[in-house]
C-alpha cells in the first residue's frame, strides 16, 4: 500500500519563487501541491480549506495563527531576513530552507519535516548560523551547559547540528533509534533549548561542527 503523498503549501511573498517552488513540488513523486499563494490572507483561507503536512513559509507574512501548529512550518530563509528567521524558529518552525535550495535538498527537508524531523537545511545553514549566533548573543547560558553533557550526548549533538536525521545518527555512531532518539530529548533538556533547532544552533555556537 503506497504511503499517502506529503501536502505542502507554499505562502511566499515573491512571485518568481513562488513559482520555482511550486514547480518542483507539483513535479515530485509522493508530493501534493495544495496551494502556491502570496500573501497571509490566502494562505489562511487555504488552512482552513485543508490543513497540509507542511507550509514553506515566507516570514515576512508574519505568524500565520494557532492552526499552522500542526503543520510542520519550515522557514524560507533569506540573506536579509535573519531575524524574522529567528523569531520564526523561536515560536516553533521546524527548521530552514533556502529560497534557492535545489531541488534535491528542498523535497529531502518537506519530506524529513513531514515525518516529525526538525531540520536545518545544509545550504541555508552555511550563510544563516553565523547570524543566529550574533542575535541570540555569544555568552547564551545554554553555550556552557554543553560541557555538562556526557560524551556520547556530545556526539548526538554534533549529529543534530550536521542536520543529520536521528537515523543517520544511529548509524553513524553505532546505536539503535530508539536510544538516539531518547538522546536527543535529554540534550535538548539540559542545554535548556526549546527544540531540536535549537540545539543544533548551540552546536554550531561551540564550534562543535561546521555549516554544511
Amino acid at each position: 500500500m503506497l504511503a499517502p503523498p506529503v501536502r505542502v503549501l507554499v505562502a511566499e511573498r515573491d512571485e518568481p519563487v513562488r513559482t520555482r517552488l511550486g514547480a518542483i513540488l507539483a513535479e515530485a513523486d509522493g508530493v501534493e501541491l495544495i496551494a502556491a499563494v502570496g500573501d497571509a490572507t490566502a494562505a489562511r483561507a487555504t488552512l482552513r480549506r485543508r490543513l497540509p503536512d507542511v507550509v514553506l513559509l515566507d516570514p515576512r507574512l508574519g505568524p500565520l495563527g494557532p492552526v499552522i501548529r500542526r503543520p510542520a512550518v519550515l522557514v524560507l530563509a533569506t540573506f536579509d531576513s535573519d531575524a524574522a528567521i529567528l523569531r520564526a524558529l523561536r515560536d516553533g518552525a521546524a527548521g530552514f530552507v533556502l529560497r534557492s535550495a535545489r531541488r534535491n535538498e528542498l523535497l529531502k527537508v518537506v519530506r524529513l519535516a513531514a515525518d516529525g524531523h526538525v531540520v536545518l537545511s545544509p545550504d541555508a545553514s552555511r550563510r544563516w548560523v553565523s547570524a543566529a549566533t550574533r542575535l541570540s548573543g555569544p555568552r547564551d547560558e545554554r553555550l556552557a551547559r554543553v560541557d555538562l553533557l556526557s560524551s556520547r550526548e556530545r556526539e548526538v549533538l554534533i549529529g543534530v547540528g550536521s542536520a543529520l536525521t536521528n537515523g543517520e545518527i544511529a548509524e553513524r555512531l553505532g546505536l539503535a533509534e530508539p536510544v538516539v532518539r531518547e538522546c536527543v530529548a535529554r540534550v535538548v533538556r539540559k542545554l535548556g533549548c526549546a527544540h531540536r533547532t535549537e540545539a543544533g544552533l548551540v552546536a554550531y555556537e561551540r564550534g562543535l561542527c561546521r555549516p554544511g
